[in-house]
């Protein structure tokens, strides 16, 4: 009954025009309480051999559970995962069909999902559709249309053909085909609950819940991907397959992928039921031998796609008819490159990322159908409109592609591939093609996103290769350490790679990256020395094995204190303990100009310290008890939280102020030790700390 009435109130807010696309917070808990406390002995009850083998002969409760995976406030929503985590190894898989309404389970092997010729029910439900189903509710999707632009989605249009939706968006939409079988793929799922589930599934594909459950989970997930192959014609536009469940569900399945599809759905159809290899055609503009043909032309015979576009240029030959194998039209090609799930069919890419919960769908402009050349696609985008050849290839006229061309290596790969690099490399980028067997440490292609953008692939930008092996543009590494931290605190998370959090380099972001180790190596230098005046550099927090900062005073001195740039002499200054900042919020909303060390803000004329100079002279806040930040007015100290609340403050007569010890935003502190340690004037007046270093030695 409680299953139920979450389900209607669920359906009515999702009917709801205001909305459409809302999901249950936790923070409404009161509709949820009495399901929450049920659900509580529920769990209490799995804890037991007993208890879940009773659990699992539940079918009722089976039944809702599914239903409030899909309907229930996040917190429920985590607590029915568990439940499922705990009871499922007592479900069979035929049994659990039997109570979910799954007709048929997918086949035993997967060799038998690959060539069954059968095109499937649009609403046939899958043993893990409703699994797949939260986490495709929780993907941005981006839609591209090679060599042109989508129209006529329900999504929010980014620049270069490139279009991005989410489920609910199209769903809410007038195009998505959908039965009532599928209803759980209304509404949206909060990330957070997407990567539970997508834990769930990817240990019971690894066998944690029993080796039955491991078969069926890797034999489902194959089934939904080689689903996009049986896609109809008539729904492989960007607007109609954008609108078809199969598409999300694949797209989901991308995020659960492990290496065992890899290795198993890629053979294609030139790989016989009976496991043996097919003739494949060769190239006959090859000599090797080994190079393959997908397309047939008329005149000119089996031709790769590297020979079909340069045969073609020419006007004379242009007119050649010209037809891809049915075999290629019919071929996939999954990849797991980084933790990133990749599909290529002839006329479509498609790739998602679970970890950031992105997808990207590319739409092929061929579809197998006889055609003939145009001109030359843009090397960059795949336009070609506009396209003129150049030093680097054919370029089109997008502002872009040329300033790409600009900084393009102008080389050319033994293989025939143009250099995806940059210009002056003293070692060129391997082929992204993956045409250098020799080149071991990439671990990426031409097809895979790049990391920072998550916008476009690779080859569609000059990349360099970073130390650690991994791929980026170029212009993405440099905007990222253009833009540095987010906020007013230095933080140096911005240079790690973002997928192996090794420390960016390369030579060419030499000119970005020294004036930021040299930021970073002052820091460091000043929080050390901070550490060291405080004790604190032989605290369990260093000297305990398999604490987060073992062995590592640095890293804990830089992540215990706050230092900021100094507008005026652009060097680091101290300003607090760094979780002095997270309990005031402050927000990335805030004025440079105002950031001032204490040295270039010394409207006291305070004493300079024999020993550490001005380096690391500290002012106190006007109106609290706490190192001062910002430096507004030309006369006034604030520290982070009185800054955020600066109109108020600033207005608040002297005498009303409250007195040491005093608290950020006008609040008095019990008791009579000032935080700061120090005797000062009354709260509202200017004060120099003096030597920070020297102040903290002397509290000893």
């Amino acid at each position: 009954m409680e299953a139920t009435r979450v389900r209607e109130e669920w359906e009515h807010a999702i009917s709801s025009k205001e909305n459409a696309n809302s999901q249950p917070s936790d923070e409404d808990a009161s509709s949820d309480a009495y399901c929450f406390e049920l659900l509580s002995m529920v769990l209490a009850l799995s804890g037991s051999n007993v208890g879940r083998q009773y659990l699992a002969q539940q079918l009722t409760l089976l039944q809702d559970l599914f239903s409030l995976l899909h309907t229930a406030s996040p917190r429920v929503q985590r607590q029915v995962t568990s439940l499922l985590r705990r009871v499922l190894p007592e479900v069979t898989p035929n049994r659990l069909a039997s109570i979910i309404g799954v007709k048929s389970l997918p086949p035993a092997d997967i060799s038998d999902i690959i060539h069954s010729t059968e095109k499937g029910d649009w609403n046939k439900l899958g043993i893990l559709d409703m699994f797949l189903g939260c986490i495709a509710k929780a993907l941005t999707v981006q839609l591209k249309a090679k060599g042109t632009t989508i129209t006529g989605t329900a999504g929010t249009t980014v620049g270069k053909g490139v279009t991005t939706v989410t489920l609910p968006m199209i769903f809410n939409s007038s195009y998505i085909r959908r039965g009532e079988s599928h209803w759980w793929m209304k509404g949206s799922t909060p990330t957070q609950i997407s990567e539970i589930i997508i834990k769930l599934v990817k240990d019971m594909a690894a066998g944690h819940l029993s080796e039955a459950w491991s078969r069926v989970t890797k034999n489902a997930i194959a089934e939904t991907i080689i689903a996009l192959t049986k896609m109809e014609e008539e729904f492989r536009s960007p607007v109609r397959c954008i609108a078809t469940t199969r598409l999300w569900l694949a797209l989901a399945s991308l995020c659960v992928l492990d290496q065992d599809h890899v290795d198993r759905l890629s053979s294609g159809r030139w790989m016989g039921k009976d496991g043996q290899q097919k003739q494949m055609p060769m190239c006959d503009n090859h000599d090797d031998g080994e190079t393959a043909a997908i397309i047939l032309c008329n005149v000119c015979g089996n031709l790769c796609t590297d020979c079909d576009r340069f045969l073609h240029l020419h006007r004379r030959t242009k007119t050649h008819q010209r037809q891809v194998f049915k075999e290629e039209e019919e071929a996939i090609k999954v990849d797991l490159h980084e933790g990133c799930g990749r599909t290529k069919l002839f006329w479509l890419m498609a790739l998602a990322d679970s970890k950031t919960m992105k997808a990207m769908v590319e739409f092929r402009e061929h579809t197998g159908k006889p055609t003939t050349s145009s001109s030359e696609a843009c090397r960059f985008c795949g336009s070609r409109s506009g396209t003129e050849l150049s030093a680097v290839g054919s370029v089109c006229s997008d502002a872009d592609c040329q300033e790409y061309a600009k900084i393009a290596c102008c080389k050319t790969h033994p293989c025939g591939h143009p250099c995806g690099g940059v210009k002056n490399e003293e070692h060129c980028l391997p082929c992204l093609h993956g045409c250098d067997k020799s080149a071991t440490t990439l671990k990426q292609d031409a097809d895979d996103m790049c990391m920072i953008c998550f916008t476009e692939a690779l080859s569609a930008a000059p990349a360099i290769q970073l130390d650690c092996s991994h791929v980026f543009h170029l212009q993405c590494c440099r905007r990222v350490l253009e833009n540095r931290w987010l906020g007013p605190r230095i933080t140096f998370g911005f240079i790690s790679c973002p997928i192996c959090k090794n420390k960016i380099n390369h030579v060419v972001l030499k000119d970005l990256l020294d004036p930021i180790k040299e930021l970073y190596e002052d820091v460091k230098r000043k929080a050390l020395m901070r550490l060291e005046y405080e004790g604190l550099h032989k605290s369990e927090a260093i000297t305990t094995p398999g604490v987060r900062f073992y062995n590592d005073p640095a890293g804990y001195a830089m992540n215990r204190y706050a230092y900021y740039v100094c507008y005026k002499c652009k060097k680091a200054y101290f300003g607090g303990e760094a979780r002095c900042d997270a309990e005031a919020g402050q927000g990335d909303d805030y004025d440079p100009r105002e950031l001032i060390c204490g040295a270039c803000s010394d409207v006291s004329r305070a004493q300079m310290c024999p020993k550490h100079g001005t380096d690391f002279l500290e002012y106190k806040c006007r109106y609290c008890c706490s190192v001062a930040v910002f430096f507004c007015f030309g006369t006034t100290h604030f520290c982070n939280a009185c800054h955020d609340d600066f109109q108020r403050m600033t207005s608040i007569p002297k005498e009303e102020l409250p007195h040491c010890p005093a608290g950020p935003k006008g609040k008095q502190l019990e008791g009579t030790e000032c935080p700061l340690h120090v005797v000062h004037p009354p709260t509202g007046e200017e004060f120099a700390l003096g030597c920070g270093v020297c102040r903290n030695a002397h509290t000893f």
